[in-house]
């Protein structure tokens, strides 16, 4: 019998036959380990490093040769993950890629002690780096060993070795599905950190244990004993997540070592790999300047990133109004109904639920199950103009669910911008509150940030409606005016709405052959021309029309009319610059406005909940 003393490692009591704390020494308690079955014949011959890797060792019959040269962990081929993504349908998440890349990849990749995977750093002029995709950040969520093999899921730095073949192929394609991260990733932070920081991979830290659960799902033994084996490891980058869990509860692991170094998202790293000699390697964070990146960052510090992970989340606003993101399964029904919703409007369309992985159908039924009433209004995500023209139809929905006293949750993918927009127009047009009143209100209880120009936009809409395009008021937009001629020239702009073409304005020189004036305009049809060096001319770049004289003039149409049935016609090319103003209505424009939006939800039948 046979004993190896290893100094300050730490074991996982509770899944050891023999508990540590029964043991006075180290050196009993490795002894203890030793004897519990007759498959220990040496630890000596399974524990150790090849090449300076360090190794995961199982305790086998092999005999004592005086050396340690043999791997007795290695990746497995039959591995359930290799498998599981075999004949199976490949999707992808919306913040996924895939790219393929011919060996070496110059990527620095990291693992982090939650088991995640991401790109460190990549190789100046390697092939990563060339493509200008991937960025660092990005978490590795599959591998293949070819461009057209299999699609390895990746858990932990086993299933890594063995999707990339990193210690083996060293020429050839492999494709990589990689996430990109749902927010700004801290490069900065990086510089912190070095090889000398990281313990785990010197061999400091060795952990022993009889649970195979905490070691990587593609690390198999060589041999197999006929006893209860026990593990080694001597770099924690072969333990999962849930090894590390353990370890730290069991207080064995230097508590500095356990301390986290970086802000979130980053995780306290535990090695660094790649799939080549990193030797004379010069490994950078991306092309461009650190300190660029770090105001970048800053900049960004206010902006919301939705994960789809964490799940349904949504937020009451009033006693009958609840807005969030998108249902996800049969749960978040479930979780709905207990809140009392009785109605969902949803405005995540079809092609969205499926990128997302949503089972519409089963969503569907789950609510007739709980007595919810479904109703799907699709608008395009991050279109500011579907959105503008399909508002006031959308809060025509709401009032009239509202009216059959429905609790009501309103829905969107995210919950950021199209649900929340909805629910600032309903109380801005319906309630009478002001534009700023509602956004503030609606964004102080649910952490969002809808497209408020586009409410603006079709609150104008909505009066036009009411006004039958004549508006009489203050202007409702600002709009500028762009000639494209030559450098030097001597341009002024005339039109319906400069004196009766009586007053021209002076355009400034913006550089090159750019000349602009910015006017403030009231929602309507305007025909306008330019002067250039005293000669009347239109401009090419912009829309034309004849007048009643037969004359070629320039022409711009200010905002729109709302309609119960929006036509979302591609809007013609101008190179004039159209803004909103979003200012206090007058007492009329309210007026209108209330009108208007009560038109078009009376518009709505009130049993199929579509247009009249």
């Amino acid at each position: 019998m046979s004993s190896l003393q290893i100094p300050n490692f730490a074991a996982l009591d509770q899944y050891s036959p023999f508990p540590r704390s029964r043991f006075s020494s180290t050196e009993k308690f490795a002894k203890a380990v030793t004897s519990v079955s007759s498959s220990f014949l040496g630890w000596k011959d399974f524990l150790g490093s090849k090449n300076g890797r360090s190794m995961v060792g199982c305790a086998g019959k092999c005999r004592f040769n005086g050396r340690i040269s043999r791997i007795l962990a290695m990746s497995s081929s039959s591995s359930s993950s290799s498998s599981s993504s075999g004949n199976s349908t490949f999707k992808m998440n919306l913040n996924e890629y895939m790219v393929t890349l011919e060996k070496p990849l110059g990527i620095r990749f990291a693992l982090s002690v939650d088991g995640k995977v991401f790109v460190h750093s990549l190789k100046k002029g390697g092939n990563a780096e060339k493509l200008r995709i991937i960025m660092v950040g990005d978490t590795l969520k599959k591998a293949s060993e070819s461009s057209g093999g299999k699609l390895i899921e990746i858990k932990d730095f086993g299933d890594t070795e063995y999707g990339m073949h990193i210690t083996k192929e060293k020429s050839g394609p492999c494709s990589l599905v990689l996430e990109r991260p749902f927010s700004p990733f801290p490069i900065q932070q990086l510089h912190l950190i070095n090889d000398r920081d990281i313990l785990f991979n010197r061999g400091r830290v060795p952990i022993a244990t009889w649970d195979k659960t905490v070691l990587p799902s593609n690390l198999r033994t060589s041999t197999e004993g006929s006893g209860n084996s026990g593990f080694v490891v001597f770099s924690s980058k072969f333990l999962t997540p849930q090894g590390w869990k353990l370890s730290s509860q069991n207080g064995h692991v230097n508590p500095q070592v356990q301390k986290s170094t970086m802000a979130a998202p980053l995780s306290q790293l535990v090695t660094f790999f790649s799939d080549e000699d990193t030797g004379d390697a010069e490994w950078a964070h991306g092309s461009f300047p650190l300190d660029e990146y770090t105001k970048a960052l800053d900049r960004s510090k206010g902006e919301l990133y939705y994960n789809h992970s964490l799940g349904m989340h949504y937020s009451k606003i009033t006693e009958q109004i609840y807005v969030g993101s998108c249902i996800q399964n049969g749960a978040d029904v479930e979780t709905l109904s207990n809140a009392g919703v009785t109605a969902v409007l949803n405005f995540q369309s079809g092609v969205e639920a499926e990128n997302w992985g949503i089972n519409s159908k089963s969503i569907n039924e789950s609510c007739q199950g709980f007595n919810i009433l479904m109703i799907n209004y699709p608008i395009r995500e991050v279109d500011s103009f579907d959105m503008r023209k399909k508002l006031p139809f959308c809060v025509g929905l709401l009032l009239r669910l509202l009216k059959k006293n429905h609790r009501v949750y309103i829905t969107c993918t995210t919950g950021f911008d199209r649900s929340p927009a909805c629910v600032i127009a309903y109380l801005h047009w319906m309630t009478d509150t002001s534009l700023h009143v509602a956004y503030n209100y609606v964004t102080g209880l649910h952490s969002c940030k809808p497209d408020r120009p586009a409410i603006a936009w079709a609150t104008w809409d909505l009066i036009a409606m009411a006004e039958q395009g004549k508006h009489e008021g203050p202007p409702t937009h600002a709009v500028t005016f762009v000639w494209n001629g030559q450098e030097g020239e001597e341009v002024y702009l005339v039109g319906d709405f400069t004196g009766n073409w009586k007053d021209p304005m002076k355009a400034v020189h913006k550089g090159g052959p750019r000349y602009e004036v910015e006017v403030r305009l009231s929602q309507g049809k305007y025909y306008y021309k330019f002067i250039t060096n005293g000669q009347w001319r239109h401009s090419t770049t912009s829309p034309t029309e004849r007048d009643d004289r037969g004359n070629v003039n320039n022409l711009i149409v200010v905002g729109d009319t709302a309609s119960v049935k929006p036509s979302i016609q591609q809007q013609k090319k101008d190179a004039n610059i159209v803004k909103v103003i979003e200012r206090p209505l007058t007492e009329n424009e309210r007026f209108m406005l209330a009108k208007a939006a009560r038109c078009v939800a009376f518009s709505v039948c009130p049993i199929r909940l579509a247009p009249k």
